[in-house]
């Protein structure tokens, strides 16, 4: 069976189900999922798990991700970006850098996004996108997000480029839309490439025509042990893999001071193998398993 990830180069036009079903073709997976929704107009680093990589994606979802995008300037639509009915449209004068960037800078910290109404957030367990489009009004929630860095890459008139790092959840249309509201002139998104996916990087993505043939996914495919490289690996005895696998605590191996109470930790076999994702308990100076990789 095929464990692992593929590091798909989203394209525009596609959603990202869109991605999956063109997997499934070469394939017949008994678990797939991708990790993080890009919208159909956006770019870019969609990581998509195959079978017992399925198993890892809780731990993969609450990561920095990193994006490029470009505002327009002067024009606001009802989805924040293009792809939306144009609600306002101005010829916005021309701003000094200075001031993009201070309006940029603003945003960076905690901040609340207002959640776009055409997007898959559920509202009395119905999408927003849907509650829209039957003219239902529906007051869309707002959330605590988080701005690491956003960095202006290029002004030119009427066209914004930014650079942002930001916690999961983020809607980078949504902050288009507060960025242009912010200046007086409205802004809506025109484009926007995700860069980082977490541990996933520009330079790992593959553009999903490249999957012509199954051995191709073999050919790009990121095996669970090149995963979660930033957790502490814990190489458990042939004795104690029993235990894991059976639910039962493995005990803490050296200095139990050494590790923080709830702390993951790769769980791997003599061979180097993934047996698993565990999790410290100080207070019984145990490693209880959260999620068991079958190989």
């Amino acid at each position: 069976m095929m464990n692992g990830f593929l590091i798909i180069d989203k394209k525009a036009g596609m959603s990202s189900y869109d991605v999956i079903r063109r997997l499934k073709r070469l394939d017949r997976f008994k678990k797939i999922g991708y990790i993080g929704t890009l919208d159909r107009n956006a770019t870019g680093i969609l990581p998509v798990a195959l079978n017992e990589g399925v198993k890892l994606i809780p731990f993969l979802e609450n990561v920095e991700k990193a994006y490029r995008a470009n505002f327009w300037l002067g024009v606001t639509t009802d989805t924040f970006d293009i792809e939306g009915k144009v609600m306002s449209k101005t010829d916005a004068a021309e701003y000094d850098r200075g001031l993009i960037e201070d309006a940029l800078n603003g945003f960076k910290g905690k901040i609340v996004q207002r959640v776009p109404l055409y997007s898959s957030k559920k509202v009395n367990r119905k999408p927003l996108y849907k509650w829209a489009r039957q003219g239902i009004d529906v007051e869309p929630p707002e959330k605590e997000v988080e701005i690491f860095a956003i960095e202006l890459l290029e002004y030119r008139h009427p066209y914004v480029e930014v650079e942002v790092t930001c916690s999961k959840g983020t809607y980078i249309r949504a902050l288009a839309n507060d960025f242009g509201a912010k200046l007086g002139c409205g802004a809506t998104l025109y484009s926007l490439k995700r860069t980082r996916h977490g541990e996933f990087t520009e330079n790992m993505g593959t553009d999903i025509d490249h999957f012509k043939f199954p051995q191709d996914l073999v050919n790009y495919l990121l095996s669970l042990e090149n995963v979660l490289q930033s957790l502490r690996s814990t190489v458990v005895e042939m004795v104690l893999e029993r235990f894991l696998k059976n639910g039962m605590p493995i005990p803490i191996a050296g200095n139990s001071k050494e590790w923080k109470n709830g702390e993951m930790t790769r769980l791997v076999n003599k061979q180097g193998v993934l047996i698993g994702i565990g999790a410290a308990d100080l207070a019984s100076r145990t490693i209880k398993i959260k999620r068991l990789i079958n190989n």
